[in-house]
Protein backbone atom coordinates (compact mmCIF):
# COMPACT_ATOMS: atom_id res chain seq x y z
CA UNK A 1 0.00 0.00 0.00
CA UNK A 2 0.81 3.41 -0.62
CA UNK A 3 1.42 5.36 2.04
CA UNK A 4 0.44 8.87 2.36
CA UNK A 5 2.83 12.07 2.48
CA UNK A 6 2.88 14.61 4.37
CA UNK A 7 5.05 17.56 2.69
CA UNK A 8 5.87 20.44 4.61
CA UNK A 9 7.50 23.34 3.39
CA UNK A 10 11.55 24.45 3.45
CA UNK A 11 10.71 27.76 4.98
CA UNK A 12 8.64 25.98 8.07
CA UNK A 13 11.29 23.46 9.42
CA UNK A 14 9.57 23.76 12.73
CA UNK A 15 6.58 21.67 11.50
CA UNK A 16 8.74 19.01 9.87
CA UNK A 17 10.06 18.17 13.39
CA UNK A 18 7.05 18.33 15.48
CA UNK A 19 5.76 16.34 12.10
CA UNK A 20 8.25 13.49 12.38
CA UNK A 21 7.50 13.41 16.40
CA UNK A 22 3.30 13.07 15.53
CA UNK A 23 4.06 10.71 13.12
CA UNK A 24 6.50 8.43 14.99
CA UNK A 25 6.89 4.74 13.55
CA UNK A 26 3.77 4.97 11.37
CA UNK A 27 3.82 2.96 8.27
CA UNK A 28 0.83 4.71 6.19
CA UNK A 29 2.35 8.48 6.71
CA UNK A 30 5.65 9.85 5.16
CA UNK A 31 7.38 12.90 6.30
CA UNK A 32 9.27 14.99 3.70
CA UNK A 33 10.85 18.12 3.61
CA UNK A 34 10.28 20.27 0.02
CA UNK A 35 13.03 21.40 -0.97
CA UNK A 36 11.90 22.89 -4.08
CA UNK A 37 12.82 26.46 -4.94
CA UNK A 38 10.93 28.32 -7.93
CA UNK A 39 9.38 26.95 -10.93
CA UNK A 40 10.82 23.23 -11.26
CA UNK A 41 9.08 22.30 -15.25
CA UNK A 42 10.09 23.94 -18.55
CA UNK A 43 8.42 24.37 -21.07
CA UNK A 44 8.26 21.25 -22.71
CA UNK A 45 5.33 20.12 -20.10
CA UNK A 46 2.38 17.79 -21.95
CA UNK A 47 -0.60 18.88 -22.97
CA UNK A 48 -3.07 16.31 -22.36
CA UNK A 49 -5.75 15.89 -20.00
CA UNK A 50 -3.49 13.45 -17.35
CA UNK A 51 -0.68 16.36 -17.36
CA UNK A 52 -3.74 18.92 -16.51
CA UNK A 53 -5.57 17.07 -13.74
CA UNK A 54 -1.63 16.85 -12.10
CA UNK A 55 -1.28 20.19 -12.71
CA UNK A 56 -4.32 21.70 -10.72
CA UNK A 57 -3.31 18.97 -8.10
CA UNK A 58 0.38 20.46 -8.25
CA UNK A 59 -1.17 24.11 -7.70
CA UNK A 60 -3.09 23.17 -5.08
CA UNK A 61 -0.17 21.46 -2.91
CA UNK A 62 2.25 24.59 -4.03
CA UNK A 63 -0.46 26.70 -2.56
CA UNK A 64 -1.33 24.81 0.55
CA UNK A 65 2.53 24.90 0.76
CA UNK A 66 2.83 28.37 0.76
CA UNK A 67 0.07 29.51 2.93
CA UNK A 68 -0.18 26.42 5.16
CA UNK A 69 3.42 25.65 5.45
CA UNK A 70 2.46 21.75 4.56
CA UNK A 71 0.19 19.61 2.65
CA UNK A 72 -1.06 15.88 3.08
CA UNK A 73 -1.10 14.03 -0.17
CA UNK A 74 -3.23 11.12 0.16
CA UNK A 75 -2.03 7.18 -1.00
CA UNK A 76 -4.56 7.24 -4.32
CA UNK A 77 -3.30 10.84 -5.64
CA UNK A 78 0.38 10.01 -5.31
CA UNK A 79 -0.55 6.27 -7.19
CA UNK A 80 -2.60 8.21 -9.87
CA UNK A 81 0.56 10.27 -10.43
CA UNK A 82 3.27 7.55 -10.54
CA UNK A 83 1.28 5.57 -13.10
CA UNK A 84 0.67 8.25 -15.11
CA UNK A 85 4.66 8.58 -15.29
Amino acid sequence: MTPSLFIVSVYRPDLYGAALQAVGLAQDVEVVLDRRVGERRGPGRRADAVASDNDRRQMAIDEQLRTEGCALVGPEVRKARSEAR
